[in-house]
């Protein structure tokens, strides 16, 4: 059963989230920020532009990509996963890796979103790459049924920590701590999404029941253009994702991100065999 802690906090951080979560480009269309980067067919754009729909088959799947690469910022995308879709992989995510190709290197950084299709249900894996190949996963259960309606799903990425959100609530925090010899992801990466299957990961897929399809749309991007000339503009503060407010959450979603975490958490990197040598940041209580 659901403690009245658990619902009063979802309903008074849902009140008081503030106008971080709202964009004035809302409604934006796709062509505006994103293009098609594989699929062809598969990747459809619906409702003049407000909606992106991805069908994947035994033929292929599909993905789209952003216009520009980022330094910083605020990143969302609303979606609805495919049903019974066991052995399918639908994701949101961030990459420095141009074009998503990563030409045999591992010096790439990027933020995961990824609903991995397994029988009973959806577990949503998160990971962070940082100038190498990642394993820093935290994967969890959800609370609600991700394919029968639109959720939100957005990244908060700034210099000093990266929060992944679900509709508001906040899952994961990464700091920078680089100070104690931690990674941390600073090159411009792409907002991408796509999606596809890899039976070694997630198990086969039933093909008879497909095709299966995921729909995605708000389409806004509330970051910092990346720019060679001057890659340190994105630290600007003048970024309301940069500014001191955002540099930790605050004491309610601390609360709001404790509880989940630990309803909801089912693997975590920092508990494995080799977190303490790897990953300097899981010494940190």
């Amino acid at each position: 059963m659901t403690s009245p802690l658990y619902i009063g906090l979802c309903i008074i951080f849902m009140c008081i989230a503030g106008d971080f979560f709202t964009s004035k480009a809302a409604g934006l269309p796709f062509d505006t920020k994103y293009t098609p980067l594989w699929g062809g067919d598969h990747v459809s754009i619906l409702e003049q532009g407000r909606q992106v729909q991805i069908k994947i088959d035994e033929n292929s799947g599909g993905g789209f990509i952003s216009k520009q690469s980022y330094g910083s910022g605020f990143f969302q995308m609303s979606l609805k996963v495919p049903k019974n879709a066991n052995g399918i992989i639908t994701t949101f995510y961030l990459t420095s890796a141009v074009d998503n190709i990563m030409n045999g290197s591992n010096k790439h950084d990027e933020l995961d979103f990824e609903f991995l299709g397994k029988k009973g249900g959806y577990i949503l894996s998160t990971n962070v790459f940082a100038q190498d190949s990642g394993n820093r996963e935290q994967q969890f259960s959800l609370w609600f049924d991700p394919t029968s309606a639109f959720h939100d799903y957005k990244f908060l990425w700034n210099q000093h920590q990266i929060v992944f959100f679900i509709d508001r609530v906040p899952i994961r925090v990464l700091k920078n701590v680089k100070g104690i010899g931690a990674r941390y992801p600073s090159q411009p990466m792409y907002v991408h999404a796509s999606v596809w299957n890899k039976t070694q990961w997630v198990g086969p897929v039933n093909w008879k029941l497909g095709p299966f399809y995921a729909n995605y749309r708000s389409f806004e991007i509330n970051g910092c253009d990346y720019s060679e000339s001057d890659p340190r503009k994105c630290e600007s503060i003048k970024y309301s994702w940069n500014a001191k407010k955002n540099w930790q959450l605050d004491p309610q979603q601390q609360r709001v991100y404790q509880t989940y975490k630990k309803r909801h958490i089912v693997f975590d990197y920092c508990n494995s065999n080799r977190s303490s040598s790897h990953f300097p940041e899981c010494k940190l209580p």
